[in-house]
């Protein structure tokens, strides 16, 4: 009976101990999983700007309407010579379908912005984010507040080693149409897709247009 009890108390050890591998790798592929799609719907969101372009429409007419806060008044309607050629969510502009991100890596959505440089990409320089020149401050993608795992998994796969830390971090402005004088994305020079940190927080950034 004593081996019997042995026994049975071992394989539950062996059972339990082989559930917690498999939750471990699954979770690991869950990560992995999560910074491929970021890091490919971000590619496809910079090719989507670029297709825009090739078609000799303005940076200012870009739309990345998806909701009611990003709808660029000089792409909203068909009364627009260039609509909807100009929108990024259309299959006549960039090609795209807006993708959620899942909420198992963050519970915000894709940010776009106008409002934030970045030293050594396009013509920015030190002081960029305020020297009331907007034509330096670049088209940025960012998704916020992801889960630190993945940010980690999104650095390695980029080639960017430790999590940078920025201290401006990204400008909240929502570009529809204009861009601005706002942050620098400090610490990040030169980089034109990567993970950061900012207050405690993990921030995807991806160049859509270097300016």
């Amino acid at each position: 009976m004593l081996g019997v009890a042995l026994f049975a108390t071992l394989a539950y050890v062996v059972a339990r101990s082989m559930r917690s591998d498999t939750a471990s790798a699954l979770t690991k592929r869950q990560i992995e999983l999560a910074a491929t799609d970021i890091i490919d719907y971000a590619q496809r969101l910079e090719h989507g700007v670029a297709r825009i372009r090739r078609k000799s429409i303005s940076e200012s007419d870009i739309s990345f309407e998806y909701n009611a806060d990003y709808i660029n008044t000089a792409c909203d309607t068909g009364a627009d010579p260039e609509f909807p050629g100009c929108l990024i969510f259309d299959p006549v502009g960039g090609g795209l379908s807006y993708l959620s991100p899942s909420d198992d890596v963050t519970t915000a959505e894709w940010h776009f912005t106008g409002e934030t440089c970045i030293i050594g990409i396009g013509t920015g320089v030190a002081g960029c984010d305020s020297d009331a020149d907007i034509s330096n401050e670049e088209l940025l993608t960012v998704l916020p507040n992801i889960a630190q795992s993945v940010c980690e998994e999104i650095n390695d796969r980029l080639g960017i080693g430790a999590t940078p830390a920025s201290v401006g971090g990204h400008a909240a402005g929502k570009f529809t149409g204009a861009f601005a004088d706002g942050t620098v994305l400090d610490g990040l020079d030169g980089v034109n897709a990567a993970c950061f940190s900012n207050g405690g927080n993990f921030h995807f950034y991806q160049v859509l247009i270097a300016r």
